[in-house]
């Protein structure tokens, strides 16, 4: 009975290799150059690889081997001339998340993405996106919902839901942590509260309160990406009437403080590109240097973009800028488009993303894996 149990203890303990005949390490160089669009199935083929590709050694191993993806994740309405010819399953979806795959240039449907509020909005941390707020689809009222997907795994699961439901809140990324601040509540009373969220403790940080309303403001991390920026937005009784100027938290003193000038032009996008805030729209790609309160021309702005739809993210490390938006087509009428930015070489590349995919986008956010 006794030899009986160790020889049951040693099949505990036996190691088995990821791959027969091959050093553990060298089969993960090998799994870590598998494609993002099949690492469900990787996973899938048994525990081992599974355990490994869940391992935080697994990214490290991606970035060596020069095997890394950069993912966009649009949050758009779906595009009902697409949607009438073609009757595939998730093409008609009012809102949902789709993918666009900066490095390979494939696009896909996040097929497991649990039903999106409209108008949610999504922003990044490491490996996670999360999903936010947006209106209830059949009353119209905004939500606090949260869904969280672990790009690396593929996985969504429901997050700790928002202290307070808010829709076209300014929304970003910084310093580890998710910010969302100001929007507007049921009875479309501009908001000038705020909180953070720790997507890995699943939790939530009520802020102190913004010194203005802001309905409609943008969002971003600052300088060093340690801080998070709510730009312009409106007061509930200026509605439409965009400020000029924005807030930033500082976390170490917990207060806000303002900067003047910043939005230009009205209805901008912003995203900030190696600790610059840049504003794409117009005839130029604007950079705002803080320390003279002043913008300068960086580039050329997307050709063909529509004034006031595009939404912009730094991919890369801010080797690359995304942006979407309307683009006026050669027929006289709108579609949407995808502008990819080479921060290097200041050149734009227009993607035509297929009919399924063309639809207004409202958020974007992008990750590495």
């Amino acid at each position: 009975m006794r030899n009986q149990k160790s020889r049951v203890q040693e099949r505990k303990v036996e190691h088995i290799d990821l791959i027969p005949g091959m050093p553990d390490d060298v089969a993960v160089d090998c799994l870590a150059r598998v494609p993002h669009a099949s690492f469900r199935s990787m996973r899938g083929v048994c525990r081992g690889w599974n355990t490994a590709a869940a391992a935080p050694d697994f990214a490290l191993a991606r970035a060596e081997a020069g095997a890394n993806e950069d993912l966009v994740y649009l949050l758009q309405f779906g595009n009902p001339a697409a949607a009438a010819d073609d009757a595939a399953p998730g093409n008609a979806q009012a809102y949902g998340v789709s993918v666009y795959n900066v490095t390979t240039g494939e696009w896909r449907r996040e097929g497991a993405a649990p039903p999106v509020p409209m108008f949610a909005q999504c922003a990044a941390v490491g490996s996670r996106l999360a999903v936010l707020g947006g209106w209830d689809p059949k009353t119209f009222e905004p939500v606090a919902d949260v869904h969280v997907l672990d790009a690396s795994t593929g996985v969504w699961r429901r997050g700790a839901p928002m202290r307070s439901a808010r829709s076209f809140f300014a929304c970003a990324e910084a310093g580890g942590k998710i910010y969302v601040a100001g929007g507007h509540d049921k009875l479309k009373n501009a908001l000038k509260t705020a909180e953070a969220y720790d997507a890995g403790a699943d939790a939530w940080d009520p802020l102190p309160d913004m010194s203005e309303e802001r309905d409609e403001c943008d969002g971003m991390a600052t300088v060093a990406g340690d801080r998070f920026l709510a730009v312009s937005g409106y007061r509930t009784g200026r509605q439409g009437g965009f400020e000029r100027d924005a807030e930033w938290f500082d976390p170490a003193a917990r207060e806000w403080r303002r900067l003047e000038r910043v939005r230009a032009p009205p209805s901008a996008a912003h995203v900030v590109v190696r600790g610059r805030v840049w504003c794409i729209e117009g005839t130029a790609v604007m950079e705002y240097r803080g320390e003279r309160r002043s913008w300068r021309e960086v580039g050329p702005s997307p050709p063909g973009l529509k004034a006031g739809t595009a939404r912009a993210v730094a991919v890369g490390g801010g080797e690359r800028v995304v942006v979407t938006g309307a683009i006026e087509s050669e027929g006289g009428g709108a579609g949407h488009a995808l502008w990819v930015f080479d921060v290097k070489s200041k050149n734009w590349t227009v993607v035509r993303p297929p009919p399924q995919f063309a639809g207004f986008v409202f958020s974007i956010g992008s990750v590495r894996v």
